[in-house]
């Protein structure tokens, strides 16, 4: 059965909260923490495990069956619950989940293309120190998009959850912290390039959310 739209709550301001330091998180990285974390990480052998679990990721999504895969499967995901009418309840939630994974990965991409950001490695590669890391060469860095493509699926999983079962929505958002983690010990992303995708989908999120209303409200 359909929930009425006054019986339905928007995506919750904490998205917002979590938006601005993550957003203060990547002027801080850009300013002073990138390239000095980038150096320290630089003689580092990222271990096999981070490529190993990046990949269990992938597959996950099916990103090596189809890059658009995970969007496709969320897409038709929206379509039938709004088509079938015993399935509507959960149209709501289908059809934030699709758009914050794709108006993500597309915002994603585009932000890649404009800003030009070296990766670490191609920085430290051209000598570091004063080079530039945006727009020297062109490069695809920031901000993550590995980050983008899980995290823009866990969030909004984990902001459904969490109502139900706080421990539940820990347990999703591992998805978005573990690429984090591996893309800036492998020196593949700066600091600033995997908690601006956050900031970014946290942003997305909050803003589709106002439109969709995908929380079933408690009264």
């Amino acid at each position: 059965m359909e929930v009425p739209r006054a019986d339905r709550l928007p995506a919750p301001r904490v998205l917002l909260i979590i938006a601005a330091v993550f957003a203060m998180i990547s002027a801080l990285g850009i300013a002073a923490l990138d390239r000095p974390l980038a150096v320290h990480l630089g003689d580092y052998k990222a271990i096999d495990a981070w490529n190993t679990g990046l990949d269990v990721l992938e597959w996950a999504l099916g990103l090596p069956i189809f890059v658009w895969l995970s969007g496709i499967v969320l897409a038709l995901g929206m379509i039938v619950t709004t088509a079938v009418p015993r399935l509507r309840a959960q149209a709501p939630a289908w059809t934030w989940i699709a758009a914050v994974h794709i108006l993500s990965r597309i915002v994603t991409s585009e932000i890649k293309d404009a800003t030009g950001r070296l990766r670490p490695f191609q920085w430290l590669a051209k000598g570091g120190g004063d080079v530039e890391t945006f727009g020297w060469i062109k490069s695809h860095s920031f901000p993550s998009g590995h980050v983008a493509l899980f995290a823009s699926i866990a969030i909004p999983l984990a902001v459904l959850a969490w109502r139900r079962s706080r421990p539940l929505a820990i347990a999703l958002l591992v998805p978005a912290v573990y690429p984090m983690i591996a893309r800036v010990i492998q020196n593949a992303h700066f600091l600033s390039d995997v908690t601006a995708s956050i900031t970014l989908i946290c942003l997305i999120a909050w803003l589709t959310g106002r439109l969709v209303r995908p929380l079933t409200s408690r009264r």
